[in-house]
């Protein structure tokens, strides 16, 4: 599927454009159906920040209620002929209730819907949602229908609420988005950006590096790698390319993946060249130690700290000079995203897990649905709480007839050069969820591994200062099991929102982050938390899908950017919502999910469903 082939205009032509994990196993879906039937931890509504608050906004509680989850959505019988082009009204007089065209996709379903059904969509505040919609604009207004749709935004008054509303209602067609099952419900949580002690130069004080992007961080495309054990490859600006044999610049090369999943945004391998061989990107162990190629932004003096700003995404580093830096994602290893963080853990990481509405102890990874699994608190339990189920599933996943539970598994080890070992540290009290981590040890093929090493305390301070130079470029190591690890770019300090995946800066309270093979960046979205009774404290507001998050995956799964610093920061950690989200999609874009779709069907097959709503170089391939 080419992005020509996306985008198919109804329109007249206008000026042409200017030219930027998982496969589901039967595991992991019993594992989030022994999540699923564990009784689930209401979290509190998000408390109302005041308004001189570095935050998000409070959302405004809707004046009316919300539709039950299991009401009927209306469907038009027919979609309407097209009129011709003399007799077609005026974009300003199409109905705002005009529907659109049902279709599915292979992980989510869209049921159009008119704009009332939304619910507080005539309460919430147009103004707000039309600047983030022009941050939107910055990366999509060069691609087909988005053009026109970003020019007609700038010219609309940012004061005129109703006009705003019209501008939506004329130019997009609301879809109700739900899971492959029909149901339209899943799990809403929030981010921030968090604030960093940190030194420009290595100290026992600021034992922890900030990693920028390293040199041998390399790009292989999924197909690519399908194509062969051995190959004959060429390196193009970071990306290794099929080359001819004995070619200038080629090399043959034995290719070895391993378990690893590629990208799901650009189906993209993090790889690096081992002689001969191309191998997965080292893991989080390994590049704790060893001496990195790549450029330490800055050193920190918490390694859980550290680990947040990874989880986050992005943050800003306070200097010991009062300087301050903002560092943006730069790149990620490849590795999958496995927390196994146990409740007695730091505040601090266990946060910043729960922050991204992951459960303690629990993997990612394995959550391919919308359904989240049940989160511990410090105050609640001293692990996350199990399910006789979960025992069962360990069990039959390990070939076992009980449901005794195994030991946690340790991180794979890597072969690594040499460095001179870190001093020791003192051992954490609490060793991860052994029931949680013998799941992820199973889906692994590990059924016979050794408890994880828990996280080690930051060092004690002491004076005196070194350059990297004369430390070398390891850091202190941490013991955190986690094989994902996050590398950074330094990035503009200022009151704009950090950038997201999007590659925009973020709002707070209007941006969202998602998995973007069901919701595609850039878009408008607008969630409803808080069911048929919503809180105070609910969201009913039109958003913005600009980033994305290891842990965001799924249907109805979106990630509410709650703004910057420790204020928001608590009421991201406490945001874990029920909740409906609803696509808006340009009236003039035929996107390749409708036109797959109808196109098989017309030949009396089935249908081959796409696995991108809107295919994008950048942002969602299909495989």
């Amino acid at each position: 599927m080419t992005p020509a082939t996306s985008h198919v205009r109804t329109g007249p032509p206008r000026r042409p454009m200017r030219g930027r994990l998982p496969k589901t196993t039967i595991a992991a879906g019993l594992l989030a159906l022994a999540a699923c039937t564990g009784p689930a931890t209401q979290q509190p509504a998000p408390v109302a920040p005041s308004a001189a608050a570095p935050a998000a906004s409070a959302p405004p509680t809707s004046s009316k209620p919300s539709a039950p989850p299991g009401a009927a959505r209306p469907v038009p019988a027919a979609a309407p002929a097209a009129p011709d082009a003399a007799s077609a009204p005026a974009r300003e007089q199409t109905p705002p209730d005009d529907l659109g065209t049902p279709f599915s996709t292979r992980y989510a379903r869209f049921e159009p819907v008119p704009f009332s059904a939304l619910p507080g969509w005539s309460a919430d505040s147009a103004r707000e949602s039309l600047n983030a919609f022009r941050q939107s604009c910055l990366a999509l207004g060069k691609k087909p229908v988005w053009d026109d749709l970003c020019a007609a935004a700038g010219r609309i008054e940012t004061i005129d609420d109703p006009g705003i509303r019209r501008f939506f209602e004329q130019r997009f067609h609301a879809y109700s988005m739900q899971n492959p099952d029909q149901s339209d419900e899943g799990v809403i949580t929030g981010y921030y950006e968090p604030l960093l002690e940190g030194s420009r130069t290595r100290s026992s004080r600021y034992p922890y590096p900030v990693h920028g992007v390293p040199a041998d961080l390399l790009f292989l495309d999924a197909q690519v790698a399908a194509a062969g054990k051995r190959q004959w490859l060429r390196l193009d600006d970071r990306r290794l390319t099929p080359a001819a044999p004995g070619s200038p610049g080629a090399r043959q090369y034995d290719v070895d993946m391993g378990d690893l999943t590629p990208g799901i945004r650009d189906k993209r391998y993090r790889v690096r060249a081992e002689g001969g061989r191309i191998v997965p990107y080292w893991s989080r162990q390994a590049i704790e130690r060893r001496a990195l190629d790549a450029q330490v932004l800055a050193w920190v003096n918490d390694a859980y700290a550290l680990y947040s700003l990874q989880i986050q995404g992005s943050g800003k580093i306070r200097l010991a000079g009062g300087e301050t830096l903002r560092v943006a994602y730069g790149e990620q290893n490849g590795h999958p995203f496995l927390p196994q963080a146990s409740s007695a853990d730091t505040a601090t990481v266990g946060a910043a897990i729960k922050t991204r509405g992951l459960a303690l102890g629990a993997s990612s990874a394995a959550a391919t649905s919308s359904a989240a699994l049940p989160m511990a608190t410090p105050q609640t339990a001293p692990a996350i709480q199990r399910d006789p189920d979960v025992a069962r599933i360990i069990a039959a996943l390990q070939g076992r007839g009980s449901g005794a539970s195994a030991r946690p598994a340790a991180p794979a080890s890597t072969p690594v050069a040499p460095v001179a070992p870190a001093a020791p540290a003192a051992s954490r009290p609490a060793a991860p969820d052994p029931e949680v981590a013998a799941i992820i040890a199973a889906l692994g093929g590990n059924t016979s591994a050794r408890p994880a090493a828990s996280p080690a305390p930051a060092p004690a301070s002491a004076p005196g200062d070194a350059s990297p130079a004369a430390m070398g470029g390891t850091g202190q190591t941490t013991g955190i099991p986690d094989p994902s690890y996050v590398f950074f770019r330094l990035i503009p300090d200022g009151p704009q929102g950090p950038l997201g995946a999007l590659g925009v800066p973020l709002t707070a309270g209007r941006s969202i982050a998602v998995d973007p093979r069901t919701t595609p960046l850039g878009y408008p979205v607008f969630v409803s938390t808080g069911g048929s009774s919503p809180s105070a404290g609910a969201v009913n507001r039109l958003m913005f899908a600009q980033d994305t998050g290891g842990a965001i995956r799924g249907t109805v799964r979106a990630d509410y950017f709650w703004g910057f610093g420790p204020t928001a920061g608590d009421r991201a950690s406490r945001m874990k919502e029920t909740g409906r989200m609803w696509l808006l999609l340009p009236r003039d874009l035929q996107t390749s999910a409708m036109t797959a779709a109808v196109r098989t069907r017309s030949l009396g097959g089935p249908a081959v469903l796409a696995e991108c709503v809107v295919p994008d170089p950048d942002n969602c391939v299909e495989q």
